[in-house]
This record gives structure tokens, C-alpha cells and sequence, in this order.
């Protein structure tokens, strides 16, 4: 009776929204497998939407429409899918496609490693992907900048959001959340061709993606730094032009006591944002300190899940 009661309810737990979503981080933490690949695909698509010169109405009734386009035949094929797939390999499934972690780790690995060989060139090729700025008139500071900004930003929309949304709504909500940010990088609105034509999803973005940072705060409030680090995110989120950027890049200057944000290159225009943090410059070992501790607040969010759902089965 005993081992019936432990292997039910050891499968009540790997069935659960939780138990899938801790074998599906463990799987992409392993295998670098994502869905960001469509961003190139839908960045080619939208060229043939955009005139520079037309006018915002025109900008923003065509980035509708190409929205229009890219959801409703995903919508149509997921909702068919799902009729004729079991609801845990549909779940599974899509969560394999929406979470990002492998590709993450290897990219801070491989950027810290060429800095510190002084392999510049390797370390601007490597960051090019992750980041929309220009890279090649960046020093070593510079790189360390790119990548311990964009390490936490990419987590955000690689794990975060979707794991967020799949815990609230289920597969459904992981699946169109991680739509909306493939849609965000491919249409980011700081890039100047995309200036008007990616408001809408980067509107959508913000909207998807505070509570997962919030969620994602909450897990880093264990180290000795997270006061000063809040102190920097709400700054940050009313003096950086993109706000939900700027919480997140704040906070992690906070975490890692370096200084982040300030100017940086668009399509050829210079920007001069706002400094963040103190005034300790980056340099290769603070990527790997921003990824470990973002690696770590993922981990302290799945074991109190874990201990959540535990408790929920057993009362």
C-alpha cells in the first residue's frame, strides 16, 4: 500500500505544471535547443511590410497585420495539434521550444573565455546575436558591459516569461508568450528600421514580462547585495527609455556592484543613457557572476515550486 501511495504520488508530481517544467529546464540546461531561431525568419518576413517613409499609421496597422499573420495560423495549428497530441507531450513539447538555457550558458562561458585570452575580436562575434547594438567599436569594458546586460535580459524572455505564463496558464500561455519575445528581438524597437513598426510588440513585452521579472527579483532577495540592487531597479525603471530594460539591467548592477548602461552605437547613431550602479567597470569575471546568480535564482524558484507543489499534494 505503501509503494502504491509513493509512486502515485511520485507521478501526481512529475505530471504537474511544476514537475514538467523542472524536467524541461533540466533537458535545455543540457541540450541547447530554442525557438529564437524564428526571430531571423520573422525579422526577413517584416521587410516586405516596412517603408521607411511612410507614415506611424502605416508602421503601426502593418505591424498589426504581420501579427495578425504570424498568430493566427500558430493559434490554429496548436489548437488542431493539441486535439490529436496527449496533453502532457503538448505540454512538454512546448515547453522544450520556449525554454532557453544551454545556448545562454555557452554564450557566457565563450564570452568570458575569449576576454580573458584577449581574443576581442571571438568575444564581439560571440555577443553579435544576443545583442542589437554595434559591436565592433567596443573595447574589452565594452564587451563585458554587452554580455553581463544581455546575459540577465536574455534569461528574462528565455525562461522567465515562458516558465511564468506556463505555470499560470499552461502550455498555451508559454507558447504565445515566447511568441511574443522572438517577436520583441525581431522587431525591437530600438533598432531604427523597427522604430515604430516594433512598438506594438514591445508593448506587448513589457505587459507579459513584469511579473516574471518580479518573480525573478524575489529569487535573488538571498544575497547580501539585494537592497542596493532594488535601489538601482526602480531607478532604473524611471530613468531608462525602455523601462522593463532598465529594471532588469539595474537590479543586476546592484547584484554584481559594477557599473552597466551609458552610451552605446543603434544602427549607426549614438545613444547616451544613464550610467547604472557604482563605478566599477566590467570585466569577465562579473559575466560569470551575473550568470551564476542568475543560473542560481532559477534554481531557488523551481526547489520553492517543488516544496509548493509537494505541499499542495499532500495536504
Amino acid at each position: 500500500m505503501l509503494n502504491q501511495f509513493n509512486t502515485n504520488f511520485f507521478l501526481q508530481l512529475a505530471s504537474s505544471r511544476v514537475g514538467l517544467l523542472v524536467f524541461a529546464t533540466l533537458f535545455v540546461f543540457c541540450v541547447p535547443i530554442s525557438g529564437n531561431i524564428f526571430a531571423k525568419l520573422f525579422n526577413l518576413i517584416s521587410r516586405k511590410f516596412i517603408y521607411q517613409k511612410e507614415s506611424s499609421t502605416y508602421s503601426y496597422t502593418s505591424s498589426v497585420l504581420l501579427n495578425l499573420l504570424i498568430f493566427i495560423p500558430i493559434g490554429l495549428l496548436v489548437w488542431s495539434t493539441h486535439n490529436i497530441v496527449h496533453d502532457l507531450i503538448y505540454e512538454l513539447v512546448v515547453l522544450l521550444f520556449a525554454l532557453e538555457f544551454a545556448s545562454i550558458r555557452k554564450y557566457a562561458k565563450q564570452t568570458s573565455h575569449a576576454l580573458r585570452s584577449e581574443h576581442n575580436n571571438y568575444a564581439k562575434q560571440t555577443i553579435h546575436p544576443y545583442v542589437l547594438r554595434e559591436v565592433n567599436t567596443l573595447s574589452p569594458m565594452g564587451i563585458a558591459k554587452a554580455a553581463s546586460e544581455s546575459i540577465p535580459l536574455n534569461f528574462v524572455g528565455g525562461w522567465y516569461v515562458p516558465a511564468f505564463w506556463f505555470l499560470i496558464l499552461g502550455a498555451d500561455g508559454a507558447l504565445f508568450s515566447s511568441l511574443i519575445v522572438i517577436l520583441n528581438r525581431a522587431f525591437n524597437p530600438k533598432q531604427t528600421y523597427y522604430e515604430q513598426f516594433g512598438q506594438i510588440n514591445s508593448l506587448a513585452y513589457k505587459v507579459i514580462s513584469l511579473f516574471p521579472i518580479c518573480l525573478m527579483m524575489l529569487s535573488l532577495q538571498f544575497g547580501k547585495r539585494s537592497p542596493v540592487a532594488l535601489k538601482y531597479a526602480f531607478s532604473s525603471f524611471a530613468s531608462h527609455p525602455y523601462w522593463i530594460s532598465g529594471m532588469i539591467i539595474g537590479f543586476m548592477a546592484g547584484v554584481a556592484n559594477v557599473s552597466l548602461g551609458g552610451p552605446r552605437i543603434y544602427d549607426g547613431i549614438k545613444y547616451r543613457y544613464q550610467k547604472i550602479g557604482l563605478k566599477t567597470e566590467p570585466a569577465p569575471v562579473h559575466i560569470d557572476l551575473i550568470y551564476k546568480r542568475m543560473r542560481n535564482s532559477i534554481l531557488v524558484t523551481l526547489l520553492f515550486l517543488i516544496f509548493a507543489q509537494v505541499a499542495w499534494l499532500i495536504k
